[in-house]
């Protein structure tokens, strides 16, 4: 009979190959043919695969086509152009009319396949791939699209979505500009309504991960309100930190982004369930192979994944040494534990944001420090104000007073200091081998303060 020591290592063995061979295969995909329609003045018919995103230039749509050929000269022309079906293609095309999931829609325009490009830092964006990750091959970037079929599927996801646009016309009518904005960024991630100039200001402040909904900033709000339930019996407040974590995942509308931020934040909430060395080191390596046996490409092509990993396992690592020096901080309402657990996640994704940004906050951690304890609140008065606007306008109002007082704290924050002399600095794109090395480093110091200290994680 095998030791327990032997089927452990056997077990890892068999699920940690399996993560590393799909990774392997998915090196080998490549784009579906779709025969002369490439570059091509296309029509085509499919239905709306995702909740389209808005900005001021027009609508992003990612659809599932049905039937695909090369536009005609003439009635006369013979139909011998058809191209692929069941293939997804991102298209963007005007601001109105909108669509919205479920559509059925008939559209034409010049296909293409998605090119990468280089950003203002002079980091190239691998696009192609970043698309191909969520089997996207081929993109329009100036479609015209009209409305065959409104949605008529009343599926759970579809049921989401709708609630989601009236949750955020809600946030709207109540907050005003760009108080809405940033409420709809908190909580729906819809950082466009941001606007250029105030996203560049949450990128200088390091609080940019507030509104892109990357996984980092769900990990910070499960462990602040891990703590903030700390006075509940433990595994209660735990089950109620995990109901809220799927709750807002839920909300903002369940796509899989969200799926695997509150997968990696719902392994950083249960951190204090376990009581053993490493039993939450096994716990999150378990989730990211099984996140990469579900879609290997994650692991070089998405960003939410890479922050989600890293934010998590700085947590963990991190946060209780960081906790254990800041007496000088009061723990009551949690506060000792939120300002650990951001200086956690910040010093492990920092070197990452820096490498693929190219820019770091050197007031980051400050005004996470001053920002970050309202976050679990203010998400809270958000979620209260475009909830209450589904029972009745008075309701609305009266919470948005609360979180428009607590946004406009935020946007205080983030505009005042963004605007000091040095907030950040700016490098270079330089190898990525030297944030690997930051990582090998970090581990090799934390194994020897291991070694030599009686050190347990929660």
């Amino acid at each position: 009979m095998l030791s327990v020591n032997r089927r452990v290592f056997i077990f890892w063995a068999i699920f940690g190959g399996a993560a590393l061979i799909r990774l392997v295969l998915s090196f080998g995909i490549s784009a579906p043919d779709i025969g002369p329609c490439l570059k091509q003045q296309i029509k085509g018919s499919g239905v709306v695969d995702e909740d389209p995103s808005f900005t001021d230039a027009g609508q992003v749509l990612v659809v599932l086509v049905s039937g695909l050929s090369v536009q005609k000269a003439s009635p006369d022309e013979s139909n011998g152009n058809e191209c692929a079906a069941d293939i997804l293609i991102k298209m963007k095309t005007k601001l109105y009319p909108r669509f919205h999931y479920g559509d059925t829609i008939s559209f034409t325009g010049k296909l293409s396949v998605p090119f990468n490009f280089n950003g203002d830092t002079g980091r190239s964006f691998d696009y192609r791939n970043y698309l191909a990750k969520d089997d996207i091959f081929y993109e329009m970037k100036s479609a015209a699209v009209v409305l065959a079929d409104s949605n008529a599927n009343w599926s759970i996801t579809s049921i989401l979505f709708q609630l989601k646009r009236g949750f955020v016309n809600n946030l709207n009518s109540a907050l005003g500009e760009p108080h809405s904005a940033l409420a709809a960024g908190l909580v729906v991630g819809e950082k466009a309504a941001l606007g250029k100039d105030l996203l560049n200001d949450f990128r200088t402040v390091g609080l940019i991960h507030i509104v892109v909904l990357s996984g980092f900033n769900i990990t910070i709000v499960a462990d602040a309100l891990r703590r903030m339930l700390s006075r509940l019996p433990r595994v209660w407040g735990i089950v109620v930190g995990a109901i809220g974590i799927a709750l807002f995942g839920i909300l903002v509308g369940g796509g899989a982004t969200v799926v695997r931020s509150c997968f990696m934040a719902g392994i950083a909430l249960s951190a204090n369930l376990f009581r053993r060395d490493y039993s939450v080191i096994r716990a999150l390596a378990f989730a990211a192979c099984l996140m990469l046996i579900q879609n290997p490409m994650i692991l070089l092509h998405d960003a939410s994944f890479q922050l989600s990993f890293l934010a998590t396992l700085g947590l963990i690592l991190l946060a209780s040494p960081i906790e254990k020096s800041l007496t000088f901080i009061p723990d009551k309402f949690g506060m000792r534990g939120i300002v650990a657990a951001t200086c956690s996640t910040q010093i492990f994704v920092s070197p990452f944001i820096l490498w693929m940004m190219g820019q770091l906050s050197i007031i980051g951690v400050v005004v996470n420090i001053l920002v970050l304890p309202f976050i679990p609140v203010t998400m809270l008065a958000v979620f209260l104000t475009g909830a209450g606007g589904f029972i009745s306008v008075f309701l609305c109002r009266v919470f948005g007073w609360g979180a428009h007082l607590l946004l406009g704290y935020e946007l205080f924050m983030v505009e005042h200091f963004a605007r000091l002399p040095f907030a950040a600095v700016y490098l270079p794109a330089f190898s990525g081998w030297w944030v690997v090395g930051f990582y090998a480093v970090f581990l090799v110091i934390f194994l020897l303060v291991k070694m030599t200290t009686p050190f347990k994680l929660k």
